[in-house]
């Protein structure tokens, strides 16, 4: 029934000009009272039958080929249609009735037959009724004029009906990838902070009886990193978040060094944009976590290289791997989705001797 609702309301306006073409013919009844009735008869069957028209088209939706039901409708139409035509003077305009409801139920080469009918109809009545006199052409033109501009009217509606859709549908694919980078997102900025946090609990538990001193300097980490997350989920939240790249190698290395796995950074000279840079800091930040995460590594290099045009970044270590087989849609999918974002690409090189992590990024 919403379908329905909404086809009468795009294309039921043309139900408006009904009244108007038919009132010439209620205005010219002859025939004394019995032949009164049966034309007033006729003039509501075309216009019960025109509307039935309308209503079939509805629930049929815009199609190239009309079903049979509106098939009948039109056929209907044309029949009553030509019976009043033969009714005399002031019957002419019954064939505008045509020339308005064809655009609502056909397209294409039928709706070019029912118009071209529709305008040889009214053509041949004026010209038997009237004659061919000065206004002929006026009146045989205006309702080829009213087909033509019915049509154009329906499409136009049709099209910002389409247009609305497209509107809605990008809304909620909008919102969809907003969800989807908000998700991202946390996924990087607090997997990377927690897992930072559970090494240093670790550290505590184990160092809490034999070295109170140095388990208190890890738990004050633990309260630095705690703050820190909470400042980034607050940035993140305000759409705001920008990484640098030498911090996040610098917190990589203290987070790899505080788990017992040897780090080693080698940045070299290359200059790093602030676009190339952010990507990368990511990249950084997600390997970080699936060494600390899965690898059981014991030791860990960060390596930046620059190379015709491209920086590669290169997370390398000898633990057993990491999450390739079932990866999140936040963690290597995300930065794949991320490097994408500024033209990059991320390799994944799971082995027997350890796992390598390589994104590249245009140097510009």
């Amino acid at each position: 029934m919403s379908a329905l609702r909404c086809h009468l309301r795009r294309h039921g306006v043309v139900l408006v000009w009904l009244p108007v073409l038919l009132l010439f013919p209620l205005l010219s009844l002859s025939g004394g009272v019995v032949g009164g009735v049966a034309q007033v008869v006729l003039v509501v069957a075309i216009a019960a039958v025109a509307v039935l028209t309308v209503l079939a088209s509805g629930l049929s939706g815009p199609a190239a080929r009309p079903p049979a039901r509106v098939v009948a409708s039109l056929v209907g139409l044309v029949a009553l249609i030509v019976l009043g035509a033969l009714q005399g003077e002031g019957w002419q305009t019954v064939w505008g009735v045509l020339a308005i409801i064809a655009p609502v139920a056909l397209r294409g080469w039928r709706l070019v037959l029912a118009v071209a009918t529709a305008t040889a109809g009214a053509a041949i009545a004026i010209a038997a009724i009237d004659g061919v006199g000065d206004a002929y052409l006026i009146s045989v033109g205006g309702v080829l004029l009213s087909a033509v501009t019915t049509t154009s009217f329906l499409r136009l509606l049709e099209v910002i009906e389409q247009l609305r859709r497209t509107r809605e549908e990008l809304a909620r694919v909008a919102v969809a990838e907003e969800r989807a980078r908000m998700s991202r997102d946390l996924h990087d900025l607090l997997g990377h902070t927690l897992s930072v946090m559970v090494v240093k609990a670790e550290a505590v538990r184990r160092l809490a009886a034999r070295d109170p001193e140095a388990a208190a300097a890890h738990a004050s980490d633990i309260e630095d990193v705690g703050r820190a997350a909470l400042a980034d989920m607050r940035i993140a939240v305000d759409q705001m978040k920008t990484l640098s790249l030498a911090e996040e190698l610098d917190g990589a290395r203290r987070a790899l060094d505080a788990a017992g796995i040897s780090t080693s950074v080698s940045a070299g000279s290359a200059d790093v944009s602030d676009l190339a840079g952010q990507a990368l800091a990511w990249v950084v930040r997600e390997g970080a976590t699936n060494v600390l995460r899965h690898s059981g590594a014991a030791s860990c290099r960060f390596e930046i290289t620059k190379d015709a045009g491209e920086l590669r970044l290169t997370v390398v270590d000898d633990g057993i791997g990491g999450p390739v087989g079932n990866e999140r849609s936040g963690g290597l999918e995300g930065l794949r989705q991320r490097l994408r974002a500024v033209d990059g690409r991320l390799d994944v090189r799971p082995g027997s001797d350890g796992f390598r992590l390589e994104a590249t990024v245009p140097a510009s």
